[in-house]
């Protein structure tokens, strides 16, 4: 699947749905992810393992085959009508999409939030959805598109600390874990801040930290870049590229940015009416101009330029249209 073969189309209605996705319920535990709540069944915290040593990795992270899931009545939405993927362990992924296309959905129905209503999903080889919260969190973490939303202690380090803590970690593998994260996210020296002192910027990190402390597989992270610049949002794909380059953690960023897109992934998914119109390497799904074009997704400049001048292969990134336009003046 990582090899640069054409993106392929799916089976998908011309007419995009317009709609924004119903929100999930973000109140209370739920809004910090699986290990926020986790406790077994008798009540007890799991064992201290559950941090430090996550399941074996399977070759797919993300297997999902005629998934279906429709929000309940009053709505009766049905935002996923036969979504089939997969989703190679150990690579970065882009979704993308008009609002209203799936693209949370499917997220959640990944990260465990939401139960499928028809279909398959195996994810990290297991049926997510029916783990405890605390058998999820070594799995997959989510971070939510707002990172207010799961940001509620009174210290920077008490939100990191806060997972391991659920997990039944000791006191010793917290301080480890969480110094570890806070020093690599760049937050060491912000530690005994309020969450809320922190730049946006800087609160994005503080949430990916929370889940990435737990050490999940899979990472999805909803809308990374929303409000920021180019420069921070390069800075918080900058730290996506290195949990996955570093840790061989598989990523899956929802965005619309698509020179982000370009610049990042190795295989963009896209998403349109509640099903997968497209899904392959950037430079493959860029190509696909008229397919794109039902789902209002605009190829970055860059490609727009090499569209144009008809670069082969196209380019995506400035370097590569750099290169192809000096090749060319040289011919």
């Amino acid at each position: 699947m990582l090899a640069e073969g054409p993106a392929r189309r799916r089976r998908c209605p011309a007419d995009p749905d317009g709609g924004a996705e119903p929100p999930a319920d973000r109140s209370g535990d739920e809004a910090r992810g699986p290990a926020h709540h986790a406790r077994g069944d008798d009540g007890r915290a799991p064992r201290a393992s559950a941090l430090v040593t996550s399941s074996s990795p399977a070759e797919l992270a993300v297997v999902a085959d005629g998934l279906e899931f429709e929000y309940p009545a009053p709505r009766r939405i049905l935002a996923l009508k036969g979504v089939t993927l997969r989703v190679p362990e150990g690579q970065f992924t882009a979704v993308v999409g008009q609002n209203g296309s799936g693209k949370t959905s499917l997220a959640r129905c990944i990260s465990g939030y939401l139960r499928p209503t028809r279909g398959s999903l195996r994810v990290a080889g297991t049926e997510v959805w029916r783990l405890r919260p605390a058998q999820r969190a070594t799995r997959v973490g989510y971070v939510f598109q707002n990172p207010d939303h799961q940001l509620f202690r009174e210290r920077v380090w008490d939100d990191v600390a806060f997972g391991p803590q659920n997990l039944g970690a000791s006191a010793d593998q917290i301080q480890e874990s969480v110094e570890q994260v806070l020093r690599r996210l760049e937050l060491w020296d912000k530690r005994e801040l309020h969450p809320f002192q922190l730049s946006r910027g800087d609160r994005q990190r503080l949430a990916i930290a929370a889940i990435i402390v737990m050490r999940p597989q899979i990472l999805i992270v909803d809308e990374p870049t929303t409000g920021q610049d180019m420069a921070r949002s390069r800075e918080i794909m900058d730290l996506l590229a290195r949990l996955n380059r570093d840790q061989g953690m598989t990523i899956l960023t929802i965005t619309h940015v698509m020179e982000l897109v370009a610049e990042y992934a190795r295989w963009v998914i896209v998403m349109h009416d509640g099903r997968v119109l497209l899904d392959g390497p950037p430079r493959q799904v860029f190509s696909r101009v008229e397919e794109l074009r039902i789902t209002a997704i605009s190829p970055p400049p860059v490609a727009r330029l090499g569209l144009t001048l008809g670069l082969h292969p196209l380019p995506i990134t400035v370097p590569e249209a750099r290169d192809a336009i000096l090749r060319r003046l040289s011919a």
